[in-house]
């Protein structure tokens, strides 16, 4: 026999329907996020819609303003449904730079081909605005100091020289990696050539810049965050 809750209605009964509805409203929030991630992909931020978004979600827009009250909330949703596989898989760390670059790239390689990857290219392309930083300015930072992590890792173990600019040696591998980009298949080959030739030039010391270089990059790179700091508040 079940019981009754204060307005005579079997407890069970209660319990059963609101499973229900939580499970319909987690459906909901699913087919949301998966149309706003199509929608980013295809759109941009620039060109993103929310009525876009509800049509492809089968939903109507006030039920997506009840949840996400405007496009940037909702942006921001799917930024952390994206972030949240590479929190769980953070970037390798083999013991030797060639093989940690080598998987790093691979994985770019694949993650760059899912609909996840282009939606992500579409806000890094449009990163210089301000409400596009602040959606993912924490994320790509983040991210980012991971790949720097690699080459000064590889420093602490002397496999590079002292002073050797991280950012620059992972623009380069990427740079040469993309020249020989394919739509379906990644050059694996192609891939470590660019990765050994990279290191190779960093052993012999061409991308240690002096201390006073090093100084003025870190203090041009302060400036543009506090540029990008005063825009946003602004």
């Amino acid at each position: 026999m079940l019981a009754s809750g204060p307005m005579g209605r079997p407890v069970g009964s209660a319990r059963r329907t609101q499973g229900i509805l939580g499970g319909r409203s987690a459906q909901v929030v699913r087919r949301v996020l998966d149309a706003a991630l199509r929608e980013l992909a295809r759109s941009g931020h620039a060109g993103f819609r929310m009525d876009a978004v509800a049509t492809a979600a089968n939903v109507n827009k006030t039920t997506i303003y009840r949840r996400w009250p405007d496009r940037t909330a909702l942006l921001a949703a799917v930024v952390e449904q994206m972030r949240a596989p590479l929190r769980d898989s953070p970037l390798p760390d083999t013991g030797r730079l060639e093989s940690d670059l080598f998987q790093a790239f691979a994985r770019r390689f694949t993650f760059g081909r899912r609909v996840e990857g282009r939606a992500w290219a579409r806000l890094l392309d449009e990163r210089h605005g301000p409400e596009v930083e602040a959606i993912i300015g924490d994320a790509v930072d983040g991210r980012r100091d991971q790949w720097r992590s690699m080459v000064t890792r590889a420093i602490e173990r002397g496999e590079l020289p002292p002073g050797t600019e991280a950012r620059l040696l992972l623009e380069l591998v990427r740079a040469l990696a993309d020249a020989r980009g394919s739509a379906s298949r990644l050059d694996t080959t192609w891939l470590t050539l660019a990765i050994r030739t990279v290191i190779a030039g960093a052993r012999a010391g061409t991308l240690v810049r002096p201390p006073r270089a090093r100084a003025r990059t870190a203090a041009a790179g302060a400036r543009r965050s506090r540029a990008v700091r005063h825009g946003m508040r602004n």
